[in-house]
């Protein structure tokens, strides 16, 4: 069985600029503002330090959490894109506070009843609200 190798890109490699529609994406959806609305992220790669730092804070000591902050921001420049709700909420918790980086959550069965199905509307809105996302 063979391993495979990661090679770095090549030095002074051109970077592809975002597309128009990317950037309007990302600073719609993705991108930190405060509650008025202000741009809490600079730019892009602010973005992703706000992600790794984020990541990685769940690290035991400094060392480590330094250690998998580098290396979530290489994933990150190099393409590793996490799911929108991780995107957008990781590490912002002082400008969103309700908010969750679960991307996705399971609904229990509804049973055939009023009450059922009113409980689980209600599970259904404390989930959206948290900014999570039902599957």
């Amino acid at each position: 069985m063979s391993t495979a190798r990661a090679t770095p890109a090549l030095p002074g490699a051109a970077e592809i600029p975002l597309q128009p529609a990317s950037f309007d994406i990302w600073d719609k959806k993705y991108r930190l503002k405060s509650k008025q609305g202000v741009a809490v992220d600079a730019d892009i790669d602010a973005s992703y330090q706000r992600i790794a730092r984020a990541l990685s804070e769940v690290e035991t000591t400094p060392e480590l959490r330094e250690h998998w902050r580098e290396r979530f921001l290489w994933a990150l420049r190099h393409g590793a894109i996490p799911a929108g709700r991780i995107t957008s909420n990781a590490g912002a918790l002082t400008h969103k506070p309700a908010t969750s980086t679960i991307n996705c959550t399971v609904s229990g069965t509804i049973r055939d009843s009023m009450d059922d199905i009113l409980e689980k509307v209600h599970e259904a809105g404390l989930t959206l609200k948290a900014g999570c996302g039902i599957g």
